[in-house]
């Protein structure tokens, strides 16, 4: 073994501890605050939540009170629509239609709602009044798929065939026959409309109602294909696997295809990228004249994909104890996955919705546990944590790092020269650098585990029956300011003391002063009055950790109090 190669080995040695020291932070939960949630009473969201511009429309499903229900960006509901006639499985994507005219009369801003009683609906998103409704088929299972726009016309899945509506008054304008069909949906292409079956048959549907079919016979087709350059994309779900697959719509012959997992989830197209999921992973495709893959992370998920931008995917993760997903993809061949804790936990397939509004980007996540949690950022933010207390850039620590490069290179160059003494001297210099670089986190560390060991002596902490009882079993803070306690409850979606004070500070009308030290964020005044510092109660404990280390309940009360 020569000695330039063990030079090499033992620099690596030297730089993993300084490299995994670097921690990556969760961008997207820095930077998004919890705003609002609601727990509907039954049933579970299994399609993507809609926005209209003034509205967030959700559907619930479940066997008992169908309904799609109306929110303000504020979490107040405005209307409910009920359907106590339709069964289990409303898994058809609401449709926003702008309002507009053809042959068929004028129609104004409405939502399109399929129910699995055959019922089609167009509701005014403004109050939830009907404006039309139409009655199609119904074997076992109504309407179940995703519908489709075409100029005037709404093209409609049933359970065994596809119907053209028109949007003024919902009269069918024809209805065909294809294969027994479940949460299938259309494409619409220059010469009509695609669709597929339980068969794993595809169908071409021509605008007068005309069919030809395509039997692939790779497995179930269970969403609206796909067009792209390189031809029509579908994902065949077999027993205990699928294929992506790629069809001349010219003929319906499969031009290529590509073995993947089992329980294939909604895919999604971006331009010429194709995202795909299933049981085992998530997969990129590039399609231009023809697909390749060039891009897979593991991860289960069989739902709703979304596409948030060019660069960023978001995915529910259908598994009992599940968080959501957040893939990153460069555009080359680089899919990152960041694990998101968005307090949504268990079984989902509901994509996140996600909008712009009043210059905030709101993003809204439902699963089938019926939980609906919403989350926004100020539109112009960049990814920074919020907020930037103190300095941006630590020069001490950006020194420690500068001086432990240069240790590295002169511990190489001492050891390929033979001066293993001095090799010795400097490297044990380096590692003494190092364990002051990692002091602060591990000071905090040993911080939390004192507090959980040795309890601080607890103060009396309360309910207090003057307190509203809407502020029962949420967040609660007390400031005591000249002698008076400034109270504000009803909080709720906070994890830590930090958080919490800020969201507090704000709808009290306080300006809250952080101090960012070694080992955490510190509260150094509030509404002005810094007195000798502030220290906190948490539930009648007093805090010994910094208040971005301070974990809190759903239900606690926190109290500040100046030193």
């Amino acid at each position: 073994m020569s000695r330039r190669f063990l030079a090499l080995l033992l620099l690596s040695v030297l730089l993993l501890p300084l490299i995994s020291a670097q921690e990556q932070s969760n961008e997207w939960e820095e930077n998004n605050a919890f705003v609002w949630e609601y727990q509907f009473e039954s049933g579970f969201i299994s399609t993507s939540p809609l926005f209209t511009g003034e509205e967030i429309l959700v559907r619930t499903s479940g066997n008992s009170g169908p309904a799609v229900t109306a929110f303000d960006l504020a979490g107040e509901i405005l209307w409910q629509r009920v359907n106590n006639h339709s069964t289990n499985n409303d898994m058809s994507p609401l449709l926003h239609v702008s309002a507009g005219q053809g042959e068929c009369g004028s129609w104004p801003e409405m939502v399109l709602v399929g129910w699995t009683d055959g019922r089609i609906e167009a509701l005014l998103p403004s109050n939830g009044e009907l404006f039309w409704s139409a009655q199609s088929e119904v074997a076992g299972w109504g309407v179940t798929g995703e519908f489709a726009l075409d100029d005037e016309f709404v093209i409609v899945p049933t359970r065994k065939g596809v119907g053209q509506y028109c949007l003024a008054d919902g009269e069918q304008q024809w209805w065909s026959q294809t294969g027994l069909a479940w949460r299938n949906g259309v494409e619409v292409v220059e010469t009509g409309y695609f669709l597929g079956d339980e068969s794993g048959t595809l169908w071409h549907v021509d605008r007068e109602g005309e069919t030809i079919s395509y039997p692939l016979g790779l497995g179930k087709i269970r969403h609206a294909p796909l067009f792209s350059d390189a031809g029509l994309l579908v994902h065949a779900q077999a027993p205990s696997s699928s294929t992506v697959v790629v069809v001349d719509v010219s003929d319906g012959s499969v031009s290529q295809q590509f073995p993947a997992g089992s329980s294939p989830a909604k895919p999604s197209l971006r331009g010429s990228f194709l995202v795909t999921g299933d049981s085992s992973s998530v997969q990129i495709f590039s399609c231009t004249t023809l697909c390749e893959s060039v891009a897979e992370v593991p991860f289960h998920t069989n739902g709703e994909l979304r596409w948030l931008d060019d660069e960023l995917i978001l995915a529910p993760s259908n598994t009992p104890d599940s968080n959501w997903g957040m893939f990153t993809f460069d555009g080359l061949d680089n899919l990152t996955l960041t694990s998101l804790d968005v307090g949504i936990y268990g079984y989902g397939t509901a994509a996140p919705l996600q909008f712009v509004d009043d210059e905030k980007v709101f993003t809204v996540f439902g699963n089938d546990q019926a939980l609906l949690r919403v989350f926004s950022r100020a539109a112009d933010e960049e990814a920074q944590p919020q907020p930037q207390p103190a300095a941006d850039f630590d020069w001490g620590v950006q020194g420690l790092i500068f001086i432990m490069f240069l240790l590295i290179g002169s511990s190489t160059i001492l050891f390929l020269n033979g001066k293993i003494e001095w090799f010795f001297r400097t490297s044990s210099l380096f590692f003494l650098l190092l364990f002051l670089l990692i002091l602060p986190d591990l000071s905090s560390q040993w911080s939390k585990a004192f507090d959980e060991q040795f309890p601080a002596d607890a103060v009396n902490e309360q309910w207090n029956d003057q307190w509203p009882e809407a502020w029962m079993d949420t967040q609660i803070v007390i400031i005591e300011i000249d002698g008076e306690e400034q109270v504000i409850g009803g909080l709720t979606g906070h994890e830590t003391v930090y958080s919490l004070t800020q969201d507090a500070c704000e709808q009290l009308g306080f300006e809250l002063g952080v101090e960012l030290t070694e080992i955490g964020y510190y509260i150094e005044s509030i509404n002005g009055i810094e007195a000798n510092g502030w220290e906190y109660f948490t539930d009648g404990s007093k805090g010994v950790v910094s208040v971005d280390s301070a974990s809190i309940q759903s239900s606690a009360i926190v109290r500040w109090t100046p030193v």
